[in-house]
């Protein structure tokens, strides 16, 4: 809760408390902690809103000026999970406010370190699609094809037009490297999955592990299921050739070494059997088919024109740009946050975006002496011991793993927080369906009605009401670990995890 004299945010006596604020859409999360000495410490779990969201940038002003109100303008740790809008705009739209904040530490992945191989390499295809896509919707937009306007607005969410003056998305964790007291050097200063638990300065009884995104390249390209993965390194499948093709459509002269290798790679047949569009109709030998069938002009004897491919094969890109948001969502920072100090052993788990690859990566990793009396702590403990989760990417389909991840979470003191404007989601064309229906009727079964969401925020003293079929006594215990905003302007909500 927030002190009546000075507005700071209190630490608990014991575990956590975790404050969700509502940004409109997007992530922002304050945790507090007691240190030894009565005093708290502060992490901050992202800070975004999306850059299509009305009235966003002057919502979260407000939200960084509670933040930096509830801190004191002092915070311990912040961790960015990955580089999307919805979860590092604070940072460029509050600017002026977070100048005046303390930061001691700065988590990034591993995927944000430019000395990193399998980053560069990552960064070096990430960048390849959003070139092709960008061809590709110049295309369209020549020929007037309305495809072109959907996926531009794809594109701006990796991109926005309005932030490429100042580098875009990447930019804002420059601002953030440059800002944190402890410098980002050397590998081991970039978050890493399976590395040694964290902890917090002159905090006991709390461990933090890293759980994403993996290492492993093939979990990164897995997205929904095994069969869906994103374009290969070294290899070629229909994405990576549509990719080449969307490039070359503006001149192979423009092309670096590497496209240019693509593109050779994932030709269906050999450079000297093709025949060029421009050569076609004149080419000695099957000039006069191409005319006959394939419509090259409106002249008689020319072929029906409804045969030519024109910019129909550039539907593709709908799939490449679902791939870019879906890449990024899955190289998230994923951390989980065990109190080790009751019994049994409590975890919080914050996904950010993650997809089904980051999950089930988890299952591999483990940490040998860091249970109790020595023992080995697995990914799927942390799993199991699960009594708060983050609901991954506002609550979308295809970001919360069932049977080897929801499914799994079996404390019966379950809470779920899910950062959404369902409204907002729902109204876009075409519409984003955050939170998922089904999901979200499961989460509420698993939590018996435990789910937050920043735009279900009470009014004024009254509380949640209760939901059908839920035991008051229970109810009224997890009441009893809830706080909200009562100002009237619902910046956040607030839940109490003892230790």
């Amino acid at each position: 809760m927030m002190s009546p004299q000075n507005n700071t945010m209190q630490a608990p006596a014991s575990g956590v408390t975790v404050r969700m604020y509502n940004t409109g859409f997007g992530d922002c999360l304050l945790l507090a902690f007691r240190a030894r000495d009565g005093s708290a410490r502060y992490m901050l779990i992202d800070c975004g809103v999306h850059h299509t969201y009305s009235g966003g940038a002057s919502k979260i002003r407000k939200v960084v000026r509670d933040i930096m109100r509830a801190t004191t303008n002092h915070l311990h740790v912040v961790a960015v999970t990955h580089e999307h809008t919805d979860h590092l705009y604070g940072f460029k739209y509050a600017r002026e406010i977070f100048e005046n904040v303390r930061i001691d530490e700065l988590w990034l992945a591993w995927t944000e370190n430019p000395t990193d191989k399998i980053s560069k390499n990552l960064k070096q295809l990430h960048g390849m699609k959003i070139r092709a896509l960008t061809a590709a919707v110049s295309q369209l937009r020549l020929s007037n094809d309305p495809l072109g306007g959907t996926l531009q607005g794809l594109l701006d969410f990796e991109y926005p037009n309005a932030l490429s003056a100042t580098g875009g998305n990447p930019a804002q964790l420059q601002y953030l490297r440059t800002k944190s007291r402890k410098k980002l050097r050397r590998a081991g200063d970039y978050r890493r999955p399976g590395e040694r638990p964290l902890t917090l300065s002159g905090v006991d009884g709390v461990k933090i592990y890293v759980l994403g995104p993996p290492r492993d390249v093939d979990w990164i390209k897995m997205l929904e299921k095994e069969s869906e993965m994103y374009l290969a390194l070294r290899g070629t499948n229909e994405v990576t050739a549509f990719a080449a093709a969307a490039l070359a459509t503006e001149g192979t002269d423009t092309l670096s070494n590497e496209d240019r290798e693509l593109l050779r790679r994932s030709r269906p047949f050999d450079e000297s059997l093709e025949i060029s569009k421009n050569a076609a109709s004149t080419h000695p030998h099957y000039g006069a088919f191409f005319r006959n069938h394939y419509g090259f002009s409106r002249r008689n004897r020319h072929g029906p024109e409804w045969r030519r491919v024109e910019t129909d094969w550039l539907a593709a890109a709908e799939q490449l740009a679902l791939q870019i948001d879906s890449y990024t969502n899955n190289t998230s920072l994923v951390l989980a946050i065990e109190l080790t100090e009751v019994q049994p052993r409590k975890a919080l788990l914050f996904a950010a975006d993650a997809q089904i690859g980051n999950w089930l990566s988890w299952h591999e990793l483990s940490w040998p002496g860091e249970g109790e009396d020595s023992e080995t702590i697995r990914g799927e403990d942390l799993l199991r011991r699960t009594v708060l989760y983050k609901v991954g990417h506002h609550g979308s389909h295809n970001a919360t793993a069932s049977e080897s991840g929801l499914e799994m979470m079996d404390s019966p003191d379950l809470i779920a927080m899910i950062p959404v404007d369902k409204e907002w989601a729902y109204g876009r064309r075409p519409p984003w369906k955050h939170p998922d229906e089904d999901l979200l009727a499961r989460l509420k079964q698993k939590t018996e009605g435990r789910v937050i969401r920043t735009d279900e925020i009470p009014s004024g003293n009254r509380p949640p009401k209760k939901p059908r079929n839920v035991n008051r006594s229970e109810w009224q215990s997890f009441i009893r670990k809830l706080d909200w905003d009562r100002s009237g302007d619902k910046l956040w909500i607030q839940v109490t995890v003892p230790g």
